[in-house]
């Protein structure tokens, strides 16, 4: 027995998106309860590395999401 095929939706906009947060835990949490995004969503959380040169940036988390 095979699983059904799921339709693929290649003309929808936005299926995944990204948001970019200070890398501590209680950041990451706040916005994702702000942005509404549930555990469901989420797909992965990468760490972004801080850069010191050009436009410095502390270190972040990169969230991408399945958007509704």
């Amino acid at each position: 027995m095979t699983a059904p095929e799921r339709a693929l939706s290649s003309n929808r906009a936005n299926v995944v998106d990204e948001i970019f947060t200070e890398a501590r835990i209680d950041a990451l949490n706040t916005k994702l309860i702000e942005r509404g995004i549930s555990a469901n969503q989420v797909i992965a959380i990468l760490a972004v590395e801080a850069q010191a040169m050009a436009n410095p940036t502390p270190p972040q988390f990169r969230v991408l999401y399945r958007t509704t």
